[in-house]
């Protein structure tokens, strides 16, 4: 009895996982922006260990569609413009700042 109901337990959980559900443009966006959080935080985190500014454009080279390299080279454009901090806080500071402004900035665009 137990193996009936476990089984039938999973397949109802795979029927219900069968049928994606259709995201709006505002879910769309809002997945757009936290990727940017993402890479905002990385961006910055690199630039917090003193990765050189040559460096993370050459990576972002690699990406291979023009509009997310546009949207990365300005992230790492305004990331390079904010110092290089000694104490770990600070330079925690810099990578949450960073991040949760660009997410913010990212809302309130139009999609």
């Amino acid at each position: 009895m137990k193996k009936v109901f476990l089984f039938g337990l999973v397949a109802l959980s795979l029927v219900g996982c069968g049928q994606k559900k259709v995201m709006t443009d505002k879910e769309a966006w809002e997945g757009f922006c936290k990727s940017a959080k993402g890479a905002a935080f990385n961006i910055m985190t690199d630039r917090q260990q003193d990765i050189t500014k040559d460096a993370a454009l050459e990576h972002v080279k690699k990406v291979e569609q023009v509009h997310a390299q546009k949207y990365l080279t300005g992230l790492i454009e305004e990331a390079y413009q904010i110092p290089i901090y000694a104490q770990m806080q600070q330079k925690e500071q810099a990578m949450d700042d960073f991040s949760k402004n660009r997410y913010e900035q990212c809302l309130t665009q139009t999609p």
